[in-house]
């Protein structure tokens, strides 16, 4: 199968790219941060330039599209809507028309905040409200690669793993920095989360493309935990000092984005395609396994 990863020296990309290039032929885009793969051929790519993205799903002429695009931060999209909404929206239009043309699967990742700050467990029927410009304009770029009929959506929240020279750090490591330098970490405790393993999301995304599974899938951890129970728990794990873990709430950051506690049922992967996504608990064992490696 020849793959094109799009967004492939994010976090996720990268993971996609390296679980792979053994047995497909691999090809991926970056934006300002290439990691070089052997046997992957890189192309730099900005997803706002419609033309160049249309003319490199051409070049490459793939079986399948999958689309990791990691954007800045959920709070960019409330300073940059123009930038956010070309880049989510028109970009994820442009791809998903190509796609179709072509007869090409495309996997788009989303996240849980398409849903609002509602106490309920949403499933993959439920009827997304986003609350902010990021769930706004994922929202937008999930409909727009409906318009390929061979589409994967799939929705995760709060990636998680060990981070490379240049890509963005997530939550667990950048809990690990500060603690091991002796730094006091502010941390909301009324903001909660699906934390998500990378290698899990990567290894399901995977398996999801290779069984020709199509529609929405909610590809999350199996644990519902709020940021500062989640960083107390991590310092822990490896060594450090819990007690540098402050909990704060986030109205006094007062951040541009509002941000939804949202628990999404990852129940569907695991009843089709018989795959169980990590607890905290677990992804952070995985994370300690691969630091021996």
């Amino acid at each position: 199968m020849k793959c094109l990863i799009l967004g492939g020296s994010g976090l996720l990309g990268h993971r996609l790219v390296i679980s792979l290039v053994d047995e497909h032929e691999v090809s991926f885009t970056y934006f300002n941060n290439p990691i070089p793969v052997q046997n992957a051929i890189a192309s730099k790519l900005d997803l706002k330039d419609l033309d160049a993205t249309v003319a490199l799903i051409d070049k490459f002429g793939p079986d399948a599209v999958l689309h990791a695009v990691a954007p800045p931060s959920v709070d960019w999209h409330e300073k940059e809507r123009a930038a956010a909404y070309q880049t989510n929206v028109l970009g994820t239009c442009a791809i998903a028309d190509k796609t179709r043309e072509l007869g090409v699967k495309l996997a788009y990742v989303s996240t849980a905040f398409v849903f609002p700050d509602v106490d309920k467990v949403f499933t993959e029927d439920d009827i997304p409200a986003p609350i902010n410009f990021y769930g706004v304009t994922k929202l937008g770029a999930e409909l727009a690669a409906m318009r390929n009929p061979d589409h994967l959506i799939v929705r995760t929240d709060q990636i998680y793993g060990w981070a490379l020279p240049g890509q963005k750090k997530s939550f667990v490591v950048n809990v690990l920095e500060k603690t091991g330098r002796g730094e006091r970490v502010e941390v909301c405790q009324d903001w909660y989360n699906c934390p998500t393993y990378v290698g899990d999301l990567s290894d399901a995304i995977i398996s999801l493309v290779e069984k020709g599974k199509r529609g929405i899938f909610h590809t999350v951890g199996s644990s519902f935990i709020n940021r500062y129970d989640w960083a107390v728990m991590i310092a822990r794990a490896f060594g450090g000092d819990p007690g540098l873990v402050v909990p704060i709430n986030s109205a006094s950051l007062n951040l541009p984005a509002r941000r939804p506690n949202v628990r999404i049922d990852n129940a569907k992967i695991q009843d089709e395609c018989g795959f169980k996504m990590k607890s905290v608990e677990e992804g952070i064992e995985a994370m300690k396994e691969e630091q021996k490696s």
